[in-house]
């Protein structure tokens, strides 16, 4: 090889494999050989890769790719890529997925006319350069989240027929947001709610269908026409009893209903082969639900404290989520019935049942209970072998038995009574059933409430050593921590770790060198409740 400079050699083609090719660049000379060069040093190269690197290769790529990486993002993050450059100005618009919500115009300033009409400019013009240049496509989802008044029916009549017509899946009109009308709401306390335009529930290709504050009362003489609805959220809604049985007629496929704050339903009947979930919270002036859904696994309910209501779900046998809030009319056979034809039943929570008097539990798969301030209660007979987080609020009730996993977890609030020898009596025959749990969490209102006298501890004998791990809050009042201590120490002996927590401190006491947490299971069913 003759090597003419640093930067400039003539090589013969059999020593090519010898030289990186991605340093060199190959020009054939007269004599058969060829000459190389390095490319490092090119006249204009550092300029050349500088301009490259300043691309902005994802702007030259087709507005199909363009659309579809940014129908990726969240609508709110999608309307930024505004302000990328003139190219990406509108490409947000062709998104399958469109979102508007006021509150991103105005922040947490109450309404005004200004900011009103500033966010129906910016939808206009957003549905408008959508209609021009990819009128072609489809809607998949479409939101509107602004505050109703009659000023704007218009412009939310022809946001929704925008999206109707481009075979929207997925519908969401709310006209009610509570953060955005927190002073306005003190001027005008009584509004009406917005009439929402009928030729919604005839659109066949909605799938899920949102609405809070409108009013779908008048439905007579409109075919409804759902045919692949699967879920339909109905919040702070007006209807009455033949509007929402018409939805329900012509919605088929429907699997999961909310229905929060409703006002005007009297009694529901709900019924479908799909349905699998039920929720009904707060509605009036309620009086009756029935439940017909054989496929139904999730249904919670919670009526007012006022209105009491009558709740059958005789029908239900394939329930695995059971939560009943001031069902006044669940009774102890009622109960019992329940949980003998829902042996798939996993989860069942009962707040305020005040008809409840002896609670007799038997499932072979509820792994979570809750009993929660039932005030008539006064016996709780609980058999579930794969229990493993019970929770209880209220007076001191009599345990008879209770079957449960071997990693239970329990928590207990007491109500305050007066303390006496009857008390403390049936403060260990309860802590007796609590005895095998993992770990057991006791709140109380008086530290006292949980101290055994000295002069009564020999009556009360056995002591109790399966427990090794309890926590104790107390809510009220002075806090003796060594005889709060003394006390418990008492009643559980083999104790590992003991948490008391009063007053925003807690303190944790070890004995015999045992380390441990305050239990992941029990954390999660507190955090559930």
């Amino acid at each position: 090889m003759e090597k003419k400079s640093l930067d400039h050699f003539v090589v013969n083609s059999y020593l090519l494999e010898e030289i990186p090719n991605c340093y060199l660049n190959r020009v054939s000379r007269i004599d058969g050989t060829f000459e190389y060069e390095n490319l490092d040093n090119f006249p204009g190269k550092k300029e050349k890769e500088q301009e490259e690197n300043n691309i902005d290769r994802l702007s030259t790529l087709p507005d199909i790719l363009c659309q579809h990486i940014v129908s990726f993002l969240p609508s709110t993050d999608a309307r930024k890529t505004t302000f990328l450059s003139r190219r990406w100005r509108f490409i947000w618009c062709a998104c399958a997925s469109l979102a508007f919500d006021e509150r991103e115009f105005q922040g947490r300033a109450p309404p005004s006319y200004h900011t009103r009409q500033n966010f129906i400019r910016f939808v206009n013009e957003a549905l408008d350069f959508r209609q021009t240049y990819f009128n072609d496509l489809s809607i998949e989802k479409f939101k509107v989240s602004m505050r109703f008044v009659k000023e704007v029916s218009t412009y939310l009549e022809n946001w929704i027929a925008f999206a109707l017509e481009r075979n929207v899946k997925e519908l969401s009109i709310i006209a009610e947001m509570k953060d955005l009308i927190a002073i306005a709401e003190f001027f005008h306390p009584f509004r009406v709610p917005y009439p929402l335009p009928p030729a919604i529930f005839a659109t066949k290709s909605i799938q899920y269908l949102e609405l809070v504050f409108c009013d779908i009362t008048n439905l007579s003489g409109t075919s409804v026409e759902l045919p692949f609805l699967k879920n339909l959220d109905l919040i702070n809604v007006y209807t009455n009893d033949s509007a929402f049985e018409s939805i329900l007629s012509g919605s088929p496929l429907i699997e999961k209903i909310n229905l929060s704050l409703v006002f005007g339903l009297e009694k529901i009947r709900v019924f479908g082969e799909k349905l699998k979930m039920l929720v009904v919270f707060k509605c009036l002036p309620l009086e009756e639900v029935i439940v017909k859904a054989p496929n139904i696994e999730s249904f919670l309910f919670r009526g007012k404290r006022q209105y009491p209501d009558k709740i059958d779900i005789s029908f239900c046998k394939k329930l695995k989520f059971l939560w009943l809030q001031r069902a006044s009319n669940f009774t102890d056979d009622l109960l019992e019935k329940i949980t003998h034809q829902n042996p798939n039943l996993e989860i069942m929570i009962l707040i305020h049942c005040s008809s409840l008097k002896n609670a007799v539990i038997s499932s072979p798969n509820l792994w979570m209970f809750v009993l929660f301030k039932c005030k008539h209660l006064s016996l709780a007979k609980i058999e579930a072998p794969k229990l493993r987080a019970f929770e209880y609020s209220g007076h001191m009730i009599n345990f008879p038995s209770l079957v449960s996993s071997c990693h239970l977890d329990a928590i207990i609030h007491m109500d305050g009574q007066e303390n006496g020898p009857r008390w403390y009596k049936r403060l260990k025959e309860m802590f007796s059933r609590f005895d095998c749990c993992t770990r057991l969490w006791i709140r109380c209102e008086h530290d006292v409430d949980l101290i055994v006298p000295h002069e009564m501890r020999k009556r009360l004998l056995p002591q109790l050593h399966g427990l090794t791990e309890l926590k104790i809050h107390v809510r009220n009042g002075k806090m003796n921590l060594s005889s709060l201590e003394d006390g418990i120490r008492w009643i559980y002996p083999g104790l590992k770790n003991l948490y008391v927590e009063s007053d925003g401190s807690t303190h944790h006491f070890k004995y015999g060198g045992a380390t441990g947490d305050v239990g992941m299971t029990r954390r999660k069913c507190r955090d559930f409740i």
